[in-house]
């Protein structure tokens, strides 16, 4: 654990962050004319992770679909370090972070294997509101948000 970067700050007291890792391979068309994975395809990497997390935690899209809820990203931060090339194989590990208020921080590490270990290749972090279908801000916990929450609060969800 020795790459955390520290965008979210750990309140004492919080229930501890919960992670999800997602594999993938670089694919032929996410690569520029110089061989490395261009810049914006990162994000579409980041939503691989949260995918991942959402399955594993029961905080999917079609979960946020289904109880009239959206998670839209308002802010997003990529600090890249090493490029990946076609057909490198990495993993991107997603680590939600608590907060009182009804946010979703989420933290993330792109790792590939080198030798019998990995390497960092860039760290990111979202930060997603919550809102109803008419992206009027959620003040308070519902439904499958106040159960998620509630469980995570009891350390029921383990990482």
């Amino acid at each position: 654990m020795g790459f955390r970067r520290g965008y979210f700050k750990h309140e004492p007291g919080a229930p501890q962050p919960l992670s999800a890792v997602a594999g993938r391979r670089v694919r032929f068309e996410e690569v520029d004319a110089l061989g490395m994975v261009w810049h914006g395809r990162y994000p579409g990497f980041l939503e691989d992770a949260r995918a991942e997390f959402g399955r594993k935690y029961g905080l999917s899209y079609a979960m946020f679909r289904e109880q009239g809820m959206a998670a839209p990203i308002v802010q997003m931060q990529i600090d890249y370090r090493l490029p990946l090339h076609y057909d490198d194989e990495f993993t991107i590990e997603a680590v939600l972070h608590w907060c009182d208020a009804l946010k979703l921080n989420f933290e993330y590490f792109l790792k590939r294997p080198v030798g019998s270990g990995e390497e960092l290749v860039a760290t990111a972090c979202t930060v997603q509101l919550l809102t109803d279908h008419n992206a009027n801000l959620m003040l308070t916990e519902t439904g499958f948000i106040r159960e998620f929450r509630e469980k995570w609060r009891k350390g029921a969800l383990h990482a």
